[in-house]
Order: structure tokens, then sequence, then C-alpha cells
């Protein structure tokens, strides 16, 4: 699944709005949606509260949203959209590091070293810049532990997460990295792990720590040679 079709299969549950200012009040209701779970969590998503964060009528919010899951569903469709843009730049970022190497280069020793510096660099600029949108990060989160239990959420929340995967998934494809599959969840999990420390004040966003532990898992993933791929597991498809 690509970025941009793990986008197109992200559809609203909701009622669809014709008209630019029933989209502009769709828009609100969902916005507001999205601070109240800053504010108050998933269980704070009430079309009553729904109404009066996003300014609209509660009929307004019954109309779209006669069903609350939908809300939450559509509320988190949204957020992906809005954020679609970061995880594009995080594909194009990470796949320029390895293609501005020359083949022989990416091969060789030197190559391989430089690659792990500039790839260490990049997750750590990566993290800062994550944990730097705490409300995103709160908002990401909310949405994860609402899915495990919420059936229509969580086929949103895997599709989301899995677009993520498959681009880091390329990359390592394209470092020829034995296992790539398993070094993405190395990798995503990771990342996801030490924001969450970040977020709740275990690891500062400067620590040494946090450097140490990306530098460790750059160096023990990208070899000094490159191997030669085996087989490749298939990727998770989503009917």
């Amino acid at each position: 699944m690509t970025l941009d079709n793990g986008k197109s299969e992200l559809v609203y549950q909701g009622r669809r709005a014709q008209r630019a200012d029933s989209r502009q009040r769709r828009k609100a209701i969902l916005e507001g949606t999205l601070r109240l779970i800053v504010n108050e969590g998933i269980r704070g998503i009430r079309h009553r509260a729904v109404a009066k964060e996003a300014e609209v009528p509660l009929a307004a919010t019954t109309y779209y949203f006669k069903d609350l899951n939908d809300l939450i569903s559509d509320a988190f469709t949204y957020f992906v959209e809005k954020n679609i843009d970061e995880t594009r730049s995080l594909q194009e970022e990470s796949f320029a590091a390895v293609r501005q190497l020359p083949k022989e280069q990416l091969h060789s020793a030197e190559g391989r070293r430089q690659l792990t510096q500039q790839l260490t660099r990049f997750v750590l600029a990566h993290i800062r810049t994550q944990v730097a949108s705490r409300d995103n990060r709160i908002i990401e989160l909310a949405f994860k532990n609402e899915a495990l239990r919420n059936p229509q959420l969580t086929r949103a929340v895997r599709m989301a997460s899995q677009s993520i995967e498959n681009l880091i998934v390329e990359f390592f494809e394209l470092l020829q990295l034995a296992d790539p599959l398993a070094a993405a969840q190395i990798v995503y999990g990771t990342i996801l792990n030490l924001e969450f420390q970040i977020l709740n004040g275990a690891i500062a966003a400067d620590s040494p720590l946090l450097e140490r532990a990306v530098s460790l898992m750059v160096k023990r993933l990208i070899p000094a040679q490159a191997v030669a791929p085996a087989v490749q597991t298939a990727r998770p498809q989503f009917a």
C-alpha cells in the first residue's frame, strides 16, 4: 500500500456535505473534535461538547454524525489527511539519503558509515520535530488506544500505520537488507517509543541517551557491507 493509496482508502463515514458552507461547517466539527481529544481524550467526545467547541448548532453535529463512532472515525481520517505532507516529507528525505550516494559507495564500508551518520541525524531530527507537535502526538495516541475498543476505527488506524511501515520497508529494500520487514518493525517501534518517552518526560529531547539509542539502532541495522537480499515475506494487506 503506497502513501497515496493509504490516503485514498481512508474514507469518511458520516453524512457528506455538498455546499461550500456545509463543507466548512463539517470541517469545523472535525477540528473541534480534535481539540476536544487533546483536552479531554476520546471519552470527552459528545455531540453537545463538540457543538460547543466547534461553535455550531447541536443539530449540525447530529445531522452529519448521528453515530459518535462515525464522528471519531472521520476525525481520524481528517487528521491523517492534514498530516499527510509530513509523512511524504519523511519519505523524500530518507530515500534521498540513499540515492545521493553512488552505488559503489553504498556498497563500501565508508559509504555505509556515512549513510549511518546521515540516518542517525535524520531520525533524531524527525523525533524532535514530532514531539514538538505535542497536540498531534496526543491525538495519535488517543486514536490508537480507542482503536483497541472501536472496530470501526481499528482498520483506519492500522492502514495509516501500515503506510508508514511500508515506507521504511522500501527504504531498507534499497539498502538490500536481508530482512527489511523486521528492520522496519524495529525502527518504527523504536521511534514511537522514544517519542512517547520524551512526551511523558522520561527522556529529554536533547538527552545524550536519545542520541545513543538512535545511533545504536541504526548501526545495528545497517551492516558495514551490503548483503544479498533474502526471499521477501509478503507485506500485510488490507481487504
